[in-house]
């Protein structure tokens, strides 16, 4: 019984850690759009076509800053310069 649910929550605990590499891959990141929400800004609008990713950083014609992390629904990132940062809601 015990090797059961040992099996189970591997599993769970497997596809927790799969989803959250998936939402912070730049791949996910590129093919959402995000509208600003506070802090630091690159944009408000970041359209699917209007920024890249480059090795974790993200440009568009507002700027450039560092990706923190994405939650799916949020995205956080971080001004290179000042280590300020900024949220983006996912518009998708």
């Amino acid at each position: 019984m015990r090797k059961w649910i040992f099996r189970i929550l591997s599993l769970i605990i497997g596809l927790l850690i799969m989803l959250t590499i998936y939402i912070n891959s730049e791949s996910y990141i590129e093919n959402q759009d995000w509208k600003f929400a506070e802090g630091i800004h690159i944009g408000d609008w970041l359209g699917k076509k209007n920024f890249e990713i480059k090795d974790g950083i993200i440009y568009s014609n507002g700027g450039k800053a560092k990706i923190v992390f994405s939650l799916g629904l949020k995205l956080i990132i971080e001004d290179i310069e000042t280590q300020q940062k900024g949220f983006y809601v996912n518009k998708s």
